[in-house]
């Protein structure tokens, strides 16, 4: 099983990390020059490169949509799930430099591969560092910013809890309802929300499917009651073995091989 790592669906955060890159490619290509662009003068680069920026925004765009409903699938986010989905971007982006670079305006005389190894390729992994870094820098900012207090929404207009997110014990499925275990003081509280827990997970990526029935804020972990139980504060609940490794390796818990 593929180690998590938290994922931040917000769309309008994705649209200023795709634009922050978009803007670094043009200015690469406009003041770096690099390849055959160097042969240019700088009017003529202004020109006519911008373009490679629109299309390196637009297939971050289309892929937004797809990371989103990717994460909603599979409600968690893996290394293996990012790196798929930067592969995703690589190509949409690829296709659409290419007719573009065979347009008119540029007129480029590389076929498919040679332009694709020999341009492309080059300053892709030029610019990796860049968007790996950018999705790494969005996702922390905004845990940090939603560290202290958690809210749980429901379906109905007055199904709202907040809470301070150490409170928080775990979630639970019941019917058409979630069940909020949380801690006032020291007392163990319950409360019903009219949601899904599907719906609850989509809204806090970093809490822990353990279940298909349950989420944990792993801080409240306590032990391991038997291979398919463990302790939190105050309660216990199942973990079925498609979830068990993603326990063990959750590198916000105290839990090691």
């Amino acid at each position: 099983m593929k180690r998590p790592i938290r994922l931040n669906t917000s769309i309008k955060l994705h649209i200023i990390v795709g634009t922050i890159i978009s803007i670094w490619l043009v200015v690469f290509l406009v003041v770096i020059a690099p390849f055959d662009a160097s042969d240019l003068s700088f009017r003529i680069r202004a020109q006519i490169l911008p373009p490679y920026g629109i299309i390196c925004l637009l297939g971050y765009l289309v892929i937004i949509p797809i990371q989103n409903n990717l994460f909603r699938w599979r409600m968690r986010w893996s290394l293996f799930l990012e790196g798929f989905i930067i592969l995703i971007f690589n190509l949409l982006v690829l296709m659409g430099s290419y007719w573009y670079y065979k347009t008119s305006i540029i007129n480029g005389l590389y076929p498919f591969v040679k332009f694709t190894f020999e341009v492309y390729y080059p300053i892709f992994f030029i610019i990796l560092p860049i968007i790996v870094f950018a999705r790494w820098f969005v996702t922390k900012q905004f845990s940090k910013s939603n560290k202290r207090h958690i809210i749980l929404v429901g379906d109905n207009k007055y199904d709202v809890l907040k809470i301070d997110r150490s409170d928080l014990i775990c979630i639970s499925s019941a019917d058409n309802y979630v069940e909020i275990a949380y801690l006032v003081n020291t007392a163990l509280r319950k409360k019903l929300l009219r949601s899904t827990l599907r719906k609850i997970h989509e809204q806090h990526g970093d809490l822990l499917k353990v279940h298909r029935s349950y989420l944990i804020n792993p801080v409240h972990f306590k032990e391991w009651t038997s291979n398919n139980s463990i302790q939190l504060t105050k309660m216990e609940v199942p973990v079925s073995k498609n979830y068990r490794q993603d326990v063990i390796t959750l590198f916000d818990s105290p839990l090691k091989d």
